[in-house]
């Protein structure tokens, strides 16, 4: 049996350590998105949850991840003086932690008729 409580917590882990690398980079648009789904886990994990609130909450998160100008194209670096581009330090899990996010919304998600 699929256990949604833990699916849950493990969901809210990966965004905690997402905003705090998220966290390095001042300029970065998605912080909010992630901090606001972060506060969502925080009170479904509080007051209980249905399947639905579920789906809605992994849509809600994994929204950002399609399309241009998406969450996909954010790319963690700063340009140097020279015109070359680094990575922000600190952000070396980045990517990494975008993907557990993204997996950990999704396997909360269910589609079709839940008996």
């Amino acid at each position: 049996m699929i256990n949604r409580q833990k699916q849950l917590e493990d969901l809210h882990t990966h965004l905690d350590e997402l905003i705090a690398v998220l966290a390095q980079d001042q300029a970065c648009q998605w912080h909010s998105h992630f901090a606001w789904s972060e506060q969502r886990v925080v009170r479904l994990l509080s007051q209980g949850f249905t399947q639905d609130d579920l789906n809605e909450l992994s849509s809600s998160v994994n929204h950002v991840f399609g399309g241009s100008g998406s969450f996909n194209d954010y790319a963690p670096v700063v340009q140097r003086l020279d015109g070359t581009f680094s990575i922000i330090v600190g952000m070396d899990s980045f990517d990494e932690l975008a993907s557990k996010v993204y997996d950990s919304a999704l396997a909360l998600r269910v589609a079709g008729n839940v008996a």
